[in-house]
Parts: structure tokens; C-alpha cells; sequence
């Protein structure tokens, strides 16, 4: 098939691109033109789409102007739900308990699932303050109803922080943040019929994974190597030390302690590994995804897992329809999805980094792999494997680098090295976890598993700890604002082309 350049290709890149244009423009205009205004655009434009179906070029433009107006309404009407004005006194209310209450100094904060009013549940970031005589926070954890008196406030930015917390709460759907004293609250049976049938399952497999994680605890791992194994397995990052969080982040290991398409992909290949490779077909896939999302829901549908989990379910379809798995379409589609569910995770921080990890990954993973003879690999598996470690790492590091040093102000200088130590020993972890699943049937062996278990955590972190104790491991105090980080990945794409044509016109 003929087609006019590359990108006629991807024609859900397009479309994904419209849609991140109009949300962008619809959340940066601050409301300047009302959700109903957005909406007329959108049909007009829809309307002006169908009509010219004999003009294809106008057409297609007239599509994209469709999905540009659709993003713009959806971030507005997004934005409109959540700004809705709070009640000017302190309340009483009915919530649940939606995450395991953390102890933080003088509070305890957890999120609650306001189980008032129409638009219910409503979240809302909680800090209740400790009653240290009688220690009733104690009885708390998730899934619990409680009554309650508070004063609902709009969420408001830390002291001295550059970091936006109200836009971060927003991305994920928060409305209000509270502050509940001792004695103005107190623990209820409720009904859950105001929740979904996907909140009370995920209400439900949280509180399965808080009896797991008690059973763990039982086993005797320092608190260390469980915070570390129970990030990696469970999403679980509430145990992780601050000290341990720095090491991560400076040695560039932080993906590992965050569920994302790693996780995910090696989960994948596990299912994939029991149930049989060469056994292709719906069957084996639909099982294999629908292990995907048991295990997403289980470590709580965060974001970050809830993207893996639907980029794995495009891949497992589009490979029964014998199409290119990974492929920026697969990718584009996933993006689209997802911000059609919720515009305002355009700009949750995860978001865009593991989007543009893979984008960077499939652009520049097949020409730079190149570059070393497909021969001469075939020949040297190991060799093989650790080229395809060295491109995988430094692409997506392409990607994501300037967004790690707008928001964090850091580079990691051996992000490489530590890759080639923590994939590896992150994989074992996962499957180790797995073990411990299947060992609890025999309870002989778990303490076994456990020791195993403990033993690869304990190297990791060693591991991470001398990388990150290297001279130069870390470039801080990077600042650059969002125009210079936009003109930085102008340059790198202007670089990565030049280059592109460079090596195309080489092969000739």
C-alpha cells in the first residue's frame, strides 16, 4: 500500500495528538469558554465531517478538528464536576475508608469515599488527628465505614513546593481535602450500595491485599527488604524510607518501586510461560489478560497500573489479529482511551513518563539496534540480550530525561548500569512472589521462599545503594521551565531525524 509519508501510518497517532491538543488548550484557557460551548464546537465540526466525505484531505482534517473540540470538552466538563463549590461550614457525612490509614506524624492520613449526594462516591483526602489516650485510629482500615464532622477545603499547594498538589489531587479525581479531629468521628456500618460494582471490587481486593501483607509480615523480613519487596509486588510504597526512596531515585531504579509496564510485562510473560508460548489463540489470551487485571485490581487500579494493564490487553487483540503488537497505533489508542476516561491524567507525571518512554522505545528502538549486524547477534545470544538491554534503556531514557529533570530537577548519569542490575533482579522478585502465592498452599515451604525472597531484595538494594554512592551519580538542580522543556524535545527529535537520515542514507 501506497501512502504519503510515514505518518500516514499511524492515523491514531493523529487522533491522539488532537485530543492531547484540545485538552491542553481547554485546561490552559482556565474555563474561558464553558463545557456547553466546547460541546456546540464539536458538533459543528462533527456534522462539517460527515458532510465532506467526498473531499478526503478535508475530511480528515475536519475529524481531527472533531477530536481536538471532544478533548477540549471532556478536560472543561472534567474540571467543571470537580470545581464544584464546597460546603462553607464543617459537615457531617457518611465515608468509607478507601486506603489503608498511614500513620505521618501527628495524623493519620487515608483516602474516603464520600458516600453523599448524587455524583457519590466523592473522594477526599483525609488527615485525621491522633487521639494518643485512647489510640481509636488504631481500629481503622480500609473498607470501613466511618460518620464523620469536617470542614471540606479546596486542595491547596505545600509551602514553599513547586510542586502543583491541587492539579495532582484533581488527576485523580479528588474534590476536597479535610482535616478530622479525635472526637468527631467514629467508626459505622454502612451501605455500599451508592459504589459501583468495580469500587466495592477494588474495595474488596484492597482489603484482601491487606491480609496478604500481614501474612508477609509474619515471615521475618526486615523492614527493609519488606518495603522494598512489597512496593515491587503490591504497589505498596507507604513502608519505603526516605533514605531508600533517594537511593532509587539517584541511582534512576525509582520504575522498579512504581507498578507500571514492567511489572505488568513480566507478569505477562509469566502467565504466558505457564499457559504455553506456542499455544496461541483467544482462549490463552483472554485468560492471560484476565490474570492482567486480577492482578491490577488487586494492587488497587492505580493509574499507572490501569495504563499497563489496557497497553497489554491492545497488544494481546491486535497480535490475534496477526497486526504489529507494538506499534505507535497500539500505543496511540491506549492514550486515547485513557484520556477519554479521564482528560486531566494528560497530566499526571506518570502519565507522561510512561508514554514517552514507550513513544521513545518504539521510534528509536529498531534503527539503533541496527547498528550492531542482526547476523553477528543471532550468532551471540548473550551479547544479543545485552545490546537489547542498552537500547531499550538508553530510549526510554531519551524520552523521559527531560521530564525527569523539569520535575525533579535530576539526571541519573548511571541509569545504565543500574538497569543491567535491577530488570533482572526485579524480574526474580516477581516471580519469587508469585512463588510465595502458590508456596502458601504448602506452608513448609513459604519460609523458604521467603529467604530466597529476602536475599534478592537485600542484593538490589545493595546493588542500588554503591550506584548511587558513585562519584557524579546524579546531576541535581536542574531547572528549566515547560517552554524550555518543550524546545528541549524539539532538539532531540530535530537530532533524531538528522540522525535517521544519516544512517538511511549509509544503508544505501
Amino acid at each position: 500500500m501506497r501512502v504519503n509519508g510515514p505518518i500516514q501510518l499511524y492515523p491514531l497517532l493523529r487522533v491522539a495528538a488532537s485530543m492531547v491538543l484540545g485538552i491542553f488548550i481547554g485546561y490552559e484557557t482556565h474555563g474561558a469558554m464553558p463545557g456547553w460551548g466546547w460541546l456546540s464546537l464539536l458538533v459543528i465540526a462533527l456534522v462539517c465531517a460527515v458532510m465532506s466525505w467526498k473531499h478526503d484531505v478535508l475530511q480528515g482534517v475536519l475529524i481531527c478538528l472533531t477530536v481536538f473540540f471532544l478533548g477540549g470538552t471532556l478536560v472543561v466538563r472534567r474540571n467543571e464536576k470537580l470545581k464544584q463549590p464546597l460546603p462553607g461550614g464543617a459537615i457531617t457525612y457518611r465515608a468509607v475508608v478507601a486506603t489503608q490509614p498511614q500513620e505521618r506524624g501527628k495524623v493519620v492520613r487515608m483516602d474516603l469515599w464520600l458516600l453523599e449526594g448524587d455524583d457519590a462516591p466523592r473522594k477526599v483526602k483525609a488527615s485525621l488527628l491522633k487521639d494518643t489516650v485512647t489510640k481509636r485510629y488504631l481500629q481503622l482500615n480500609v473498607g470501613d465505614g466511618i460518620i464523620a464532622t469536617s470542614r471540606m477545603q479546596e486542595p491547596e499547594n505545600y509551602y514553599d513546593s513547586h510542586f502543583n498538589y491541587p492539579l495532582y489531587l484533581r488527576c485523580h479525581g479528588f474534590t476536597a481535602t479535610t482535616l478530622i479531629l479525635p472526637d468527631e468521628w467514629r467508626k459505622a456500618a454502612l451501605s455500599l450500595e451508592s459504589l459501583s460494582h468495580l469500587d466495592r471490587t477494588i474495595l474488596a481486593a484492597m482489603r484482601f491485599r491487606q491480609a496478604t501483607l500481614r501474612r508477609y509480615l509474619a515471615l521475618g523480613l526486615d523492614d527493609e527488604e519488606m518495603a522494598v519487596a512489597v512496593a515491587m509486588a503490591m504497589g505498596d510504597k507507604t513502608r519505603l524510607t526516605n533514605d531508600l526512596r533517594d537511593i532509587y531515585s539517584i541511582s534512576g531504579a525509582s520504575h522498579v518501586l512504581a507498578l507500571s509496564g514492567l511489572h505488568l510485562g513480566i507478569i505477562y510473560v509469566l502467565l504466558s510461560l505457564i499457559l504455553g508460548v506456542k499455544k496461541r489463540g483467544v482462549l490463552r489470551e483472554m485468560v492471560v489478560v484476565l490474570g492482567i487485571w486480577c492482578y491490577a485490581v488487586f494492587t488497587g487500579l492505580s493509574p499507572s497500573v490501569t495504563r499497563a494493564a489496557i497497553m497489554i490487553t491492545i497488544y494481546a487483540a491486535v497480535g490475534l489479529l496477526r497486526r504489529d503488537r507494538m506499534s505507535l497505533n497500539a500505543l496511540a489508542l491506549t492514550a486515547i482511551i485513557l484520556l477519554a476516561c479521564n482528560p486531566l491524567c494528560l497530566y499526571d507525571v506518570g502519565f507522561q513518563m510512561s508514554f514517552m518512554a514507550v513513544f521513545a522505545i518504539l521510534v528509536c528502538y529498531k534503527p539503533v539496534s541496527r547498528l550492531v549486524s542482526p547476523e553477528f547477534l543471532q550468532r551471540h545470544r548473550l551479547v544479543k540480550w545485552v545490546w537489547a538491554l542498552v537500547v531499550v534503556s538508553c530510549c526510554a531514557q531519551l524520552g523521559t530525561a527531560p521530564l525527569t529533570a523539569y520535575y525533579f530537577g535530576r539526571f541519573s548519569v548511571y541509569f545504565l548500569l543500574t538497569n543491567f542490575v535491577v530488570v533482572p533482579l526485579a524480574t526474580a522478585v516477581l516471580y519469587l512472589t508469585a512463588a510465595m502465592l502458590v508456596a502458601a498452599l504448602v506452608p513448609s515451604l513459604l519460609p523458604w521462599v521467603a529467604k530466597v525472597l529476602a536475599f534478592v531484595v537485600t542484593v538490589q538494594t545493595a546493588m542500588v545503594r554503591w550506584v548511587s554512592g558513585l562519584p557524579g551519580a546524579t546531576v541535581e538542580g536542574i531547572d528549566i521551565n515547560r517552554l524550555q522543556l518543550f524546545l528541549v524535545y524539539v532538539v532531540i527529535a530535530a537530532l533524531a531525524y538528522v540522525a535517521w537520515r544519516f544512517l538511511r542514507t549509509k544503508k544505501r
